[in-house]
């Protein structure tokens, strides 16, 4: 099952890091993603392919169902319960198409998460591996302080999503982006204005931009937290483009002292590696 491992419980290393991918991924260089992990871990990182080139006709006809029943047609009201079956059919269509392109129609992210680990993955995955989903569909989690669905870049558990496109829609651009975006000047205008202050679709940064999430994945695995309060870390949770910018391409460092100890531990093979030990190690917080 899904969850945050408990603090204080034993966290195993993963033996290997997979990945899979759904959709069009063009522009994304998994292989650069994979070097780095595998530099950074120590642990080997495998490439499993599209997660649906091994599921039967019937089970990709069960799982478009499921789907289709979890699109966001409104990020301001809850799940419709309505399906119709042009939905079911494009969403086997797009399972069936390996180089499916995105059409922004957003899903609950966390439902997204569990049919893909009881429907694909059968309930098979677990603290033990590290699997990682990398797709071009948006996923949002609902508030229920402002009863409003948002747009995530990732949903960390079993298997680890992450959305590309979400990297571009998640976090807030500027403020002045949507100030001037509501006076009606147009978008192609402020995206030259603000040119290198975003992430956009076909960005050459998006690759570099992932290096982090990835690691926040791996972090989840071993501590049951994948993200650092420090903004110059690759782990910082940011909810803004300038402060993933930022932790991603052009903080003071890398990594916290403490995360850069951590994965010096792991890549070193310290043997009985579990949470205490991350914790209380050199340069902890």
């Amino acid at each position: 099952m899904r969850g945050i491992p408990k603090e204080g419980d034993a966290h195993p290393l993963p033996s290997h890091i997979q990945f899979y991918i759904e959709g069009d991924l063009s522009g994304i260089n998994l292989e650069s993603l994979k070097g780095y992990l595998q530099e950074k871990t120590g642990i080997p990182v495998l490439g499993g392919g599209n997660v649906y080139q091994s599921l039967s006709p019937d089970r990709i006809e069960i799982l478009a169902r499921k789907f289709a029943g979890i699109r966001i047609k409104n990020p301001k009201r809850p799940l419709p319960k309505t399906v119709f079956e042009v939905e079911v059919q494009y969403e086997m269509d797009r399972m069936r198409d390996p180089g499916w392109q995105l059409y922004g129609i957003p899903y609950e992210g966390a439902l997204y998460q569990q049919l893909i680990h009881d429907l694909v993955f059968e309930g098979r995955l677990s603290e033990e591996e590290c699997t990682i989903l990398f797709t071009n569909q948006l996923i949002a989690t609902w508030d229920p302080d402002d009863w409003h669905f948002h747009i995530r870049i990732s949903l960390y558990g079993f298997p680890h999503l992450i959305s590309i496109p979400g990297i571009v829609s998640g976090p807030a651009r500027p403020r002045e982006y949507y100030v001037k975006k509501q006076k009606g000047i147009p978008i192609e205008w402020l995206k030259e204005e603000y040119k290198g202050k975003f992430i956009d679709h076909g960005d050459p940064r998006m690759t570099e931009v992932l290096k982090g999430y990835v690691l926040q994945a791996f972090m989840y695995n071993l501590e049951g937290d994948p993200f650092c309060d420090d903004p110059d870390c690759r782990l910082f949770n940011s909810h803004w483009q300038e402060e993933m910018i930022h932790a991603q391409l052009d903080g003071a460092y890398e990594f916290c002292p403490r995360h850069e100890e951590v994965l010096r531990q792991v890549k070193t093979g310290i043997k009985g590696w579990n949470l205490n030990t991350s914790l209380n190690g050199e340069g902890a917080a």
